[in-house]
Order: C-alpha cells, then sequence, then structure tokens
C-alpha cells in the first residue's frame, strides 16, 4: 500500500511539472484572430501582445505573429505558432511599407546607414503598447476580441529614417 501512494504521489508531482511547463514557463493556449483595415484582410502585419501585467509579476514572453492573405495571425511566444498564456493584453498591429529606392545590394544590416522613407499602412500609434488603444484578453476559450477592425489614416502618415534625418535632426 505505501509503494502505491508512493508511485501515486510521484505521479501526479510529475503530471503537475509537466502541465505547467516544467521549465518554469507558463501554460500556452492555441490563439488565432483576424485583423481587417477598413473592411478588407490585411496581409503582412505584426501583431504583438504586451501583457498587462502587475508590477509584482515577473516578465512574461510578449506572443506575436504576423497576418496572412486572409488576415489571419496565430500566436506563438516561444515558437511560431506555439500559443500564448492567458490574460489581458495590449495589442500592437504594425504594417508599414517602404516607398524610397534602395540599393541593389541593400540588405538589413545597412538600414542605419541607408535613407529609407516608410509609408505607415496601420495607424503608427498602434505599434508601441504606450499608445495603443487595443487591448485584448486570451482565456483558455480562446481570444477576445479575436477580430480587430482597424480604420486607415488619410493621408497615410510617412517616416523617413537613415543618416539624412540624423543629420537634419527629428
Amino acid at each position: 500500500m505505501a509503494s502505491c501512494v508512493r508511485w501515486l504521489s510521484c505521479g501526479l508531482l510529475l503530471t503537475g511539472l509537466l502541465g505547467c511547463g516544467g521549465d518554469g514557463r507558463p501554460r500556452l493556449i492555441p490563439v488565432s484572430g483576424t485583423v481587417t483595415l477598413d473592411g478588407n484582410p490585411l496581409e503582412g502585419a505584426i501583431v504583438g501582445f504586451q501583457p498587462i501585467a502587475d508590477a509584482k509579476e515577473k516578465f512574461q514572453r510578449p506572443p506575436g505573429g504576423i497576418t496572412d492573405a486572409a488576415g489571419k495571425f496565430v500566436l506563438g511566444t516561444y515558437d511560431k505558432t506555439d500559443g500564448a498564456p492567458v490574460g489581458k493584453y495590449k495589442v500592437v498591429i504594425q504594417k508599414r511599407e517602404i516607398t524610397s529606392k534602395l540599393p541593389d545590394d541593400f540588405n538589413s544590416e545597412m538600414a542605419s546607414q541607408t535613407n529609407i522613407n516608410y509609408k505607415w499602412v496601420t495607424p503608427k500609434s498602434l505599434s508601441d503598447p504606450a499608445t495603443t488603444n487595443l487591448t485584448a484578453e486570451i482565456t483558455t476559450s480562446g481570444l477576445e476580441p479575436s477580430t480587430f477592425a482597424l480604420t486607415g489614416i488619410q493621408p497615410p502618415e510617412v517616416e523617413r529614417t537613415g543618416p539624412q534625418v540624423q543629420l537634419n535632426g527629428p
């Protein structure tokens, strides 16, 4: 009987560790949603979820994803589509397009030495957790709201980056 209790206790302990992510990671829930812009699916937008945490809580890795041609995204926290922890979040959505001609040999390492003009497709205020007005909650049942219906900005905001901006100031 004592060995039976011991095995049962070990089994419960192991189940508890595996269920909580024995590596200290929180349990992740599969999460998907949709982003539209002016009623149309928004492809290629970066979607990020910043945990709204109590100051006493430890840091949580923010989940994120990218929208496909149908405006759908799947959140990933440690992997591209592994889900997100239950909780309340500020939501950031960002899409901008390069409008200037880039050198033929351009790569991301050259970005700080290259003058680049961007046109914001989504409102720039939605790209920062400090200024976004979008929030969501992930529960064991899923994401609420599951659709983010954005309105475009007219005229589009333009951003310039690179050495020319640094010389002339903001």
